[in-house]
This record gives C-alpha cells, sequence and structure tokens, in this order.
C-alpha cells in the first residue's frame, strides 16, 4: 500500500485516531505525549497510530535530543490529509 492509494486514505479515515492525529501533525510537530494529552488517548494507542502513520510515510520523527522524538507530516501525509478533509468538507 502507499501513502496516496485510496486503501492509505480508507485506513486513515478508518480510525478516529489516526485521522486525529494526522489533523494535529498537519499544523505543527508534537510528541506522542503531547498528541495522547491533546486526545485524551493512552500513550500506548498514540505511539500504535504513529508507526501504522509512519510506516505508510504520512509522518516522520525527527531528532529533538531527548528520549522522545518530535512527529511530523510528511508531505504524502498532506496530500492525505488534504484528501480527508476534502471529502469531510463535502
Amino acid at each position: 500500500m502507499t501513502a496516496s492509494s485510496p486503501a492509505a486514505v480508507t485506513l486513515v479515515k478508518g480510525s478516529a485516531v489516526r485521522s486525529k492525529l494526522l489533523e494535529r501533525l498537519a499544523s505543527s510537530p508534537h510528541t506522542p505525549t503531547e498528541l495522547a494529552s491533546m486526545e485524551s488517548k493512552h500513550i500506548s494507542h498514540v505511539s500504535r497510530a504513529l508507526i501504522e502513520l509512519r510506516e505508510l510515510g504520512l509522518v516522520s520523527t525527527s531528532d529533538s535530543g531527548s528520549r522522545e522524538h518530535y512527529y511530523k507530516i510528511t508531505s504524502q501525509g498532506y496530500a492525505i490529509y488534504a484528501a480527508i478533509s476534502l471529502r469531510t468538507a463535502k
């Protein structure tokens, strides 16, 4: 499955957590702990969703020099986010 495939869009839309994380990361990078707090979700749930998004190439990590990495959206992630946002707006 490629990040631009309809299956990738379906995978992201199929999970409220994945969709919301992509939306949050579209505005700025965040750590898993920050995202878990923002979404009132357990860190393990958020971490699992971030791994799935990273495996699709929709997010990437940056080394912050600390134990926790910052996740940021990729250009492929923006494309999926835009596709989902347009479909939701209709």
